[in-house]
């Protein structure tokens, strides 16, 4: 009687009396506010990974839980070694469940590595991440996540997972013994009931028609091939209406195909119709002309797309699928070509040469599911292979980082843009839109997952319930660009409306359609060295005469101080 005294006793309390808040599980966090539900763990010397804090918060749908380490490790893999669990005492009963602590009874145990969870209720089963409805951010290394739980599952079929308003949360690191809380305390919460904001559905429909909407699309092992599946794809396409549109996984898909489906579901109304270009299993649909393809980088595709003189630029796009799984290293391999391609863009010479602020966008299904240095590498241009592609260094205009768009589900506070319930991994972000935000502004993004809409936004839309999830695992992913016009030298191959003869082995001859009260023009070679350069002025054509050597060189105009033009010249 003594010993069970003194144990009440010396077992600590934190009662915590909760705040409900509308979380987005998007792996972003900016919407856990420092008066949310903290537990914050002692001060302690640990080997490997060490969970630092706890948050916790509801909303009538889900538990949700961040947690906080001392450096990255992945949620799911075990590449950073460690063995997390959550064990949650449901009912607020020390006296069932499983004892993994004083004070816990824990009917519910989830180890995120072995990717299933305990739940120790009778009779005792293990349930899948589907069970509870688990959902978790971000998919690569972190030193953060956003998990949410279902609150009305039965993960079991017999017992409901949550009986009790009070509940008791425990995390545990098996791999090295760290523990939030350490034994002798206890950390409680108690939902709260409090209404969250109502979540906003996004309108699919364009804010804008001038907009550029681009959408990245998995079909799923050649979904478009697919008689079973080609209504729904069909479906969306025509709701979403797409300017640009990078499809992965169509290997076996092909482009006059490809082009009589657009044909068929958005007539343009003109001769040529839409432009399909297809690399290996990447197939991207415009329907502007696709002027330009690069076939050199791994599962990577860009395009130049000649948009209308009303946007006063071309466009570059690059249509993705990186290595899956567990292939870190093919990825950051892939990752690196990429960012030393869009080095090369920037410069004069070598394989790409890009106008000066030429806008381009990145994405696609980039399986990001291990390090996380290959987001960085697509961001900031961090290369890891500095012997394969040289020095890294940012990648935007104007020596920045590149924007990922956090594009989120249209109707549920979600950004995962895969799910697959058959499988044991829990829904993640996979498909990604990443662009030059010095050039580009993103008006509107989204995920569409039909499966959660209501069905009067189903109506409204002319869409049907299943339409995404018979379509692919995968879904699409929107977003709406406008050109940003306040950039202070504007790219202006467009307005070059005559160059000849090119080849030439003597003069060129070049056109600009209007006058311009300066011109500044420079030759470069293709190694980027300038080979010549001079002006005129209150001119609206000239001739210059190529006297160096045969090859490929570029000229280089700068008008009025205020557009850019660069164009490739040969002489034989």
């Amino acid at each position: 009687m003594k010993s069970k005294l003194l144990y009440i006793i010396l077992l600590t309390y934190s009662l915590i009396y909760s705040q409900s808040a509308p979380i987005i599980i998007d792996g972003v966090f900016d919407d856990w506010t420092s008066d949310l539900t903290t537990f914050t763990d002692l001060n302690e010397t640990i080997e490997g990974i060490d969970f630092l804090e706890i948050q916790v918060t509801n909303d009538s749908e889900f538990l949700f839980i961040k947690i906080k380490a001392n450096s990255e490790f992945d949620l799911t893999d075990n590449q950073i070694s460690h063995e997390l669990g959550i064990f949650i005492d449901t009912d607020n009963d020390t006296s069932t469940g499983f004892n993994i602590q004083q004070g816990y009874g824990t009917e519910i145990g989830i180890l995120f590595t072995e990717l299933f969870a305990h739940y120790n209720v009778i009779p005792y089963s293990q349930v899948g991440f589907t069970d509870i409805k688990l959902r978790a951010a971000p998919t690569v290394t972190s030193d953060e996540f956003e998990i949410a739980i279902a609150r009305d599952v039965i993960p079991d079929g017999i017992n409901p997972l949550f009986s009790h308003s009070t509940i008791k949360i425990l995390l545990k690191n098996e791999n090295n013994f760290d523990k939030i809380p350490n034994v002798g305390s206890v950390f409680t919460y108690i939902f709260d009931e409090t209404p969250v904001e109502p979540y906003t559905p996004i309108n699919i429909n364009k804010s804008d028609a001038s907009h550029i909407r681009i959408l990245a699309y998995n079909t799923l092992l050649n979904g478009l091939l697919d008689s079973n599946r080609i209504d729904d794809f069909e479906n969306i396409i025509k709701v979403l209406n797409p300017d640009i549109v990078g499809f992965i996984e169509s290997a076996d898909t092909s482009e006059p195909y490809v082009k009589s489906l657009f044909d068929t579901w958005i007539p343009l109304g003109n001769m040529d119709g839409w432009y399909v270009e297809k690399h290996g299993g990447e197939v991207t649909v415009s329907k502007w002309e696709i002027i330009q393809r690069w076939d050199g980088l791994t599962r990577q595709f860009p395009v130049l797309i000649d948009l209308p003189n009303s946007y006063g630029t071309d466009l570059l796009f690059t249509n993705a699928h990186l290595s899956c799984c567990g292939a870190d290293v093919d990825r950051q391999d892939q990752v690196d070509q990429y960012a030393a391609f869009i080095l090369d863009a920037k410069s004069i010479g070598g394989d790409i040469t890009l106008p000066e602020n030429t806008p381009f966008v990145y994405g696609g299904d980039l399986n990001l599911v291990g390090f996380s240095q290959q987001l960085k590498t697509l961001k900031t241009g961090d290369i890891q292979d500095t012997a394969s592609y040289g020095q890294g260094a940012p990648l935007d205009w104007d020596d920045s980082d590149l924007t990922e768009e956090n594009c989120i589900q249209t109707d549920i506070r979600m950004g995962y843009t895969w799910r697959s319930d058959g499988q044991v991994f829990p829904p993640g972000k996979l498909d990604f839109i990443i662009f030059s935000d010095y050039t580009l502004i993103a008006e509107k993004s989204f995920v569409l997952q039909t499966e959660i809409m209501s069905n009067i936004r189903l109506s409204l839309y002319d869409l049907n319930q299943m339409n995404t999830s018979n379509a692919s695992d995968h879904f699409p992913v929107v977003t709406d660009f406008s050109i940003n016009q306040t950039l202070e030298i504007k790219n202006a191959n467009n307005l070059i409306t005559k160059i000849f003869p090119n080849p030439t082995s003597g003069n060129i001859y070049i056109n600009l359609g209007k006058k311009y009260r300066k011109i500044n023009a420079k030759i470069f070679d293709v190694f980027g060295k300038e080979v010549d350069n001079f002006y005129h002025y209150n001119a609206s054509d000239f001739d210059f005469e190529i006297d160096f050597a045969y090859g490929v060189y570029f000229i280089e105009l700068i008008l009025d101080d205020k557009f850019r033009a660069v164009t490739k010249i040969i002489k034989i």
